[in-house]
């Protein structure tokens, strides 16, 4: 039974731990759905429903991670759990900048620093436990798709670009862009 304990306890203390994030989000997309709705959104952008889902799955992939990672203790891995932390301090940052003070700017260099820091947060735990960092994996996909996203809200609102032909070119660009960049990390993924 203690073994149960031992196992339960900190899983579920890594799980809701994840889910921070998303507690002061919701409230705040919730509170500022019409202005999202006026933005000129950028090709690929998927129905509100699927943000959710996504978001609550990769929060249960990251509770799951930070567990294998910290199951036998934070002194032999106290890099990796301040990168952890880091993670999701600035995960529940993105919402508020966004969504709240509309500041596409912000949230775009907010996306990128995570993005960043994800990439390293992986080389740490793929040191320390391979199915671990492997979860982490579709976090770093969804953040890059973000960065698309939220660049795309960006060059519809940015100053002194034109629409029209010009930014749907920029959006092939990025859409070009983001499938080589995936398509380069899945090749890394199996090859190694």
């Amino acid at each position: 039974m203690k073994n149960i304990y031992r196992t339960f306890l900190p899983l579920l203390f890594w799980l809701l731990l994840c889910q921070l994030p998303a507690l002061p989000g919701g409230y705040i997309v919730r509170q500022n759905l019409v202005w999202y709705h006026g933005l000129t959104k950028p090709p690929l952008v998927p129905p509100d429903i699927v943000f959710g889902m996504v978001w609550s799955i990769l929060y249960l992939f990251l509770g799951i991670s930070a567990f294998l990672l910290f199951r036998k203790g934070l002194q032999k891995h106290k890099k990796t759990a301040i990168l952890f932390i880091i993670q999701l301090a600035l995960n529940m940052w993105w919402t508020p900048v966004f969504f709240g003070l509309h500041e596409l700017t912000p949230a775009l260099l907010l996306l990128v620093v995570m993005l960043a820091e994800t990439f390293w947060l992986w080389k740490e735990a793929r040191l320390k436990n391979g199915l671990a960092a492997l979860l982490l994996v579709p976090y770093a996909g969804w953040l890059g798709f973000a960065c698309y996203l939220n660049f795309g809200f960006w060059l519809q609102k940015a100053p002194g670009i034109q629409t029209g032909a010009f930014a749907k070119r920029i959006n092939a660009l990025a859409v070009a862009v983001m499938a080589h960049q995936i398509k380069a990390y899945l090749h890394y993924l199996v090859k190694g």
